[in-house]
Parts: C-alpha cells; structure tokens; sequence
C-alpha cells in the first residue's frame, strides 16, 4: 500500500498532540497530508505550519467545521475531561481514533456510540521516521482500508482481531523503544567503565545495535541462528553470553518489564472509567 498521504481526503481533528500524536502527525506531514485538513486541539502543542491550533474543544466547535476523523492523542487520565465534549462531534461518519494507553474498544463505545467506528491504536516513536509499528483494532464500521491507508507511512501495520492483548502489546512495542534506548544506552557506559571514550563507546553501541538489527531484518533467519554464527565454543562471544543467559535472568527481567508496563497501562484504564 502506498506511504503518501496525498490523496487523503478526510478531515482531521487532533485532541492532544503530545510526543506520540506529534510523531505521527510530522511524519503524515512529510507523507504529503494537506496542512490545511488537520486541526489541533492542544494549549501546549507546538505550532505547525499550515495548520490551524486551537487551545480548547469549544474554541475549535466556535469555528463551525467538523472533523471525518478524531485521534485522541492527550494523556488517558484526561479522558474524561474531553469526553462530554467531544461525544457530540464524534458521531456520522467520523471514525473516533485512539491512541490512549489502556483506554479499551469497550471504553471508547461507551464514550463515543455514536461514531461510525471506533479505533484503537498502539503506535510506537519509531513513526516519525517512518519505521514504526502500528498495532491496529476497531469495533463498529470501520473503513479499514482508509484506516490502513492513513498508519501506512508510519511503518508496519498489525491488525488484530480484537483489543484483548493491546495492554500487552503497548507495553512491548508502544514502550519498547525507551526499553531498547535504555539498553543502548546502558551498553555504552558499560563499554565506558571498561575504558572508551564516551564518545567512542556510545558510537559502537549504536553502530552495533543498529547493524545487528538491519542484518537480522534482512537475513530472515531467527535470532538464535545468528548468534550461532558469531559465537564459537569457548570463546569470546560465548564467554558473555554464559552472563546473559546465567537461570535465564534476562528474560525474566524483560519478562518483569513488560508486566510492569502492562499493568501500569490497566491502572490507567481504570483513571480513565473513573475506577480509580
């Protein structure tokens, strides 16, 4: 499917256009969406050329235009704050889109009946460059080719068939970024303490992670296989690999970090019904 955007013909309304919402929308802009068929609904976002910003829901509804698509894209503990509001607008055929962690399909029916379609979408930062992932479900009518259409320039797109696994879903691809940067990042000053520079060792950690994980993408082998072919018995390679394998701790502790995302995100969800 194509990755530009220009001949995206629906009308666009962002509630909240934080680093997420922001990324996704810089990079619908360098996809070619018209400045002019987006509105932002933010008091603290930052301008854009072209497009029209508004600090509140009634300020915008003031200018009497209407939306074809509406992205929540504010912290999900606001939910409720916007959703009296925008209930009203987001009925017809305006697809109601979402990017709130832990805010299910089932939340945004009961919020939002009235919308064609509701969409629930776990994105990743990686979508400013176009090399994102976007797990996508939807309850009601959804175009599901118009809403494949607009995640297309942001990267992969995986539809599921329901929302059940998105909490876990946000926790390993929507915060798996910060969890690979904070691995890289740690990489680095590990090689620092041994004796690099700051620069260098931050360099190679880059350089390495970068490369291991185009050759991996571009070779179609597993994983293990790979390693397979840069470690031999006895020696270096396998030396460090004896650490990071030691009872299996590094998958327990990513297996700990994403059940703390995971759960972090059902304790938002319940903020944001008023559960807690």
């Amino acid at each position: 499917m194509s990755k530009t955007l220009r001949n995206f013909g629906g009308r666009l309304l962002l509630v909240g256009c934080g680093n997420m919402a922001g990324a996704m929308l810089d990079r619908w802009l360098a996809a070619g969406l018209d400045p002019a068929s987006v509105a932002i609904v933010d008091p603290f976002a930052a301008p854009r050329a072209g497009i029209a910003h508004f600090a509140s829901l009634a300020e915008w509804k003031d200018t009497g235009t209407g939306a074809d698509w509406v992205m929540l894209g504010m912290k999900p503990q606001q939910l409720g704050e916007v959703a009296a509001d925008l209930a009203p607008i987001a009925t017809g055929g305006v697809h109601l889109l979402s990017i709130l962690a832990g805010v299910s399909l089932a939340d945004l029916a009961a919020r939002f009946p009235e919308a064609r379609a509701q969409v629930r979408i776990l994105p990743n930062l990686a979508a400013r460059i176009g090399a994102g992932v976007s797990a996508v479900a939807s309850a009601g009518d959804a175009d599901e080719a118009a809403v494949t259409a607009l995640l297309t320039p942001l990267g992969t797109v995986v539809p599921l068939a329901d929302d059940t696994a998105m909490d876990l879903v946000t926790a390993f691809t929507g915060s798996g970024p910060a969890f690979v940067f904070r691995l890289i990042e740690s990489y680095a000053a590990a090689g620092e303490r041994l004796g690099l520079s700051a620069d260098d060792a931050q360099k190679l950690a880059m350089a390495t992670f970068g490369g291991s994980t185009a050759l991996l993408e571009g070779s179609g082998e597993k994983p293990g296989t790979l390693i397979a072919q840069v470690a031999s018995k006895g020696g270096t390679t396998q030396a460090g690999l004896d650490v990071l394998d030691e009872d299996g701790q590094l998958a327990a502790l990513f297996t700990n970090v994403l059940r703390a995302a995971r759960d972090r995100g059902r304790e938002l969800a319940d903020i944001a019904r008023g559960d807690a």
